[in-house]
């Protein structure tokens, strides 16, 4: 942590210390995580009362900047306010997004002694899910590959969408393989180049095919993935169909979250 964040976080605890409607404060973000810029801000998870909740809510204001406390140019505190139950939802079953953006977090104060121990369980892979995801992602994967790329051919701004989800399937699966929790869009990349185990410049090879949509880039990426993960490629293909209209065309009607969501 640079030095200029450290002492804007002591503002930070001034700040939101001492007021009846807060119960604890959460630092999070990437200063938490050690992977910060110099002029990154600093994130703020605060914990309230389900009246002081209520009252933001109202007002479209459960999330908001703060600038003037930073000691840097340009810093701001970005916060988040959320009550004690939704961490609590959190810790049960939150989205990965939501559970990587609690990796690093630190509780910096709590009037509720409860608090530290639910947060300690939000940045968890859920193992018990992985299945389940890799049947879905997989799934996703065949429909586009063999059906949306392969018999449709699509053009334009379809074949565009196909390269995408075939690439976001594959680095999806392979963050599962690895017991790593999503992130981001914008940081999916990156997570997987980071990844200890998957095919050999994938990466790479999923960035041409991006670029240039061939479609022997495509069969590229496509196969080094299939020769590489441990997930039962044969899975019936009927199967992969009812996954995949479930996830897609059904989501809405389906008790878990739409599949770009999990």
């Amino acid at each position: 942590m640079y030095a200029h964040h450290a002492q804007s976080l002591q503002n930070m605890i001034d700040y939101f210390s001492g007021r009846e409607e807060i119960i604890a404060l959460i630092f999070g973000g990437s200063v938490a995580k050690g992977c910060e810029r110099p002029d990154s801000d600093l994130d703020a998870m605060v914990v309230v009362t389900d009246e002081y909740y209520a009252q933001r809510e109202k007002e479209n204001r459960v999330t908001e900047t703060i600038s003037g406390y930073c000691t840097y140019e340009g810093g701001y505190f970005d916060v988040k306010y959320m009550t004690k139950a939704f961490i609590a939802a959190a810790a049960d079953h939150a989205s990965e997004p939501t559970r990587n953006s609690f990796i690093g977090a630190r509780v910096l104060f709590s009037r509720d002694p409860e608090i530290p121990g639910i947060v300690a369980r939000i940045p968890v892979f859920q193992k018990q899910e992985r299945a389940d995801k890799e049947l879905s992602f997989f799934a996703n994967l065949m429909l586009n590959y063999h059906y949306f790329w392969k018999a449709c051919e699509p053009d334009g701004y379809m074949r565009l969408h196909v390269a995408g989800q075939i690439v976001y399937s594959i680095y999806r699966m392979i963050l599962q393989e690895n017991e790593i929790l999503f992130p981001c869009n914008r940081r999916l990349e990156e997570f997987v180049e980071n990844a200890p185990k998957k095919p050999e410049n994938i990466v790479s090879l999923c960035r041409a095919f991006c670029r240039e949509q061939s479609d022997a880039l495509c069969d590229a990426v496509y196969q080094a993935f299939i020769g590489w993960t441990s997930f039962d490629t044969k899975t019936d293909y009927n199967a992969l169909l009812s996954r995949y209209s479930l996830d897609y065309e059904q989501w809405w009607n389906v008790p878990r979250p739409h599949v770009d969501e999990y």
